[in-house]
């Protein structure tokens, strides 16, 4: 079969999970012998590095006005000039755009993955998310009803697709992610001591803010506990004041993050928290759990799916939930090695061979 992919992720995403995703699908499906195909004609994106799926170019190496929408606007022409040649049995967008609508296509089925519908179920909470709204709702709203096929990360997002915008069911089909991660070759030595490890981004729903206050009462009692935040950005002011005013800066780090350091964390932790209000999967839980880090989960949306029975769960709106949890798994160490090899267990269900193949019936039975 040959697939094509489009630019869009490539375009937006220098690093993250779902080019990703769009990069270990299309190496499984390369290897179960099919043809795949990105049009991507510059990219940044760390994946696009791998010359042997695609044929991208760096952009102007020097910033400048409009650097981003320029480069948008020309993979944007570049793909609906390669999806109007045809050549291709199916066709993926990476991400919600509905540019490619808006041309003569080939009479060709689209398949589309949605990863979460957070703007619909937690806008009114979180204003940041506001942006665009309008836009969003109304493309998602019309890839849902145009594509052949949709597939939903989770149980949880398919779900919730069919709740918000009422799918039929068996319109959409679940094929959970995987993980690419793995503590082998994690050779980093721990220069942190014992700490406890948050990953991603520390903003709105990811609930870093409920999690740190709750914590708290363990790093003062516990004084050579840190708490390492990897990736995410460096702390903003706000964060800073509080962390000040919380009295636990010195116990505090945030640490920049390539595969093989973040492994290497995941690796030396005392235990990972993944303390978020929502998520579509959660792919750092299942990181976390590949590598043989003791995972405490929110007991919410995709996280029970990922974790099973492999997991801690807490309420991640209950401070003291959270905090009882954490004292937990810090006051016994044999606990934490029963989760390690539970978690073990639960990570070798999920793999992206899995995903490629499962993806592939999901195709064909789209022709």
């Amino acid at each position: 079969m040959k697939i094509l992919f489009d630019h869009q992720i490539y375009t937006n995403q220098n690093y993250g999970g779902i080019s990703r995703y769009f990069y270990e699908l299309s190496k499984g499906l390369v290897s179960l012998g099919n043809e795949c195909r990105t049009s991507v004609y510059f990219s940044e994106n760390e994946y696009t590095r791998d010359k042997e799926m695609y044929d991208s170019r760096p952009f102007f190496p020097f910033k400048f006005k409009g650097r981003s929408r320029l480069k948008a606007h020309l993979n944007r022409l570049f793909s609906e000039q390669t999806i109007k040649k045809g050549g291709y049995d199916i066709f993926h967008p990476t991400y919600y755009d509905t540019y490619f609508l808006k041309t003569k296509l080939p009479e060709k089925p689209f398949v589309v993955t949605f990863y979460d519908l957070i703007h619909e179920k937690f806008s009114d909470r979180y204003p940041t998310l506001l942006t665009n709204m309008d836009e969003v709702i109304a493309n998602r709203k019309l890839l849902l009803n145009k594509a052949s096929r949709i597939i939903a990360i989770s149980h949880s997002t398919k779900k919730d697709i069919i709740d918000y915008y009422g799918i039929p069911e068996e319109r959409i089909q679940v094929t959970h992610l995987a993980n690419s991660l793995t503590a082998e070759p994690a050779s980093q030595g721990n220069s942190y001591g014992e700490y406890i490890l948050f990953v991603g981004n520390r903003l709105g729903y990811k609930n870093f803010e409920i999690f740190l206050h709750a914590v708290v009462p363990l790093l003062k009692r516990e004084k050579n506990l840190k708490l390492i935040c990897a990736g995410g950005g460096v702390f903003n002011e706000h964060e800073l004041q509080q962390i000040n005013a919380l009295g636990v800066k010195e116990q505090l780090r945030q640490v920049p993050i390539d595969d093989n350091r973040l492994a290497a964390l995941y690796k030396n932790a005392a235990f990972f928290v993944f303390p978020s209000i929502y998520e579509g999967f959660g792919i750092p839980a299942l990181e976390a759990l590949n590598c043989g880090c003791p995972t405490i989960l929110s007991n919410v949306s995709s996280l029970p799916e990922v974790g099973g029975d492999g997991a801690l769960y807490i309420d991640p709106e209950d401070p003291s939930d959270i905090l009882a949890k954490c004292e937990k798994f810090y006051y016994d160490p044999a606990l934490r090695e029963e989760y390690r090899k539970k978690g073990l267990a639960q990570a070798g269900r999920f793999s992206w061979q899995k995903v490629a193949r499962e993806t592939l019936d999901i195709y064909q039975s789209a022709l």
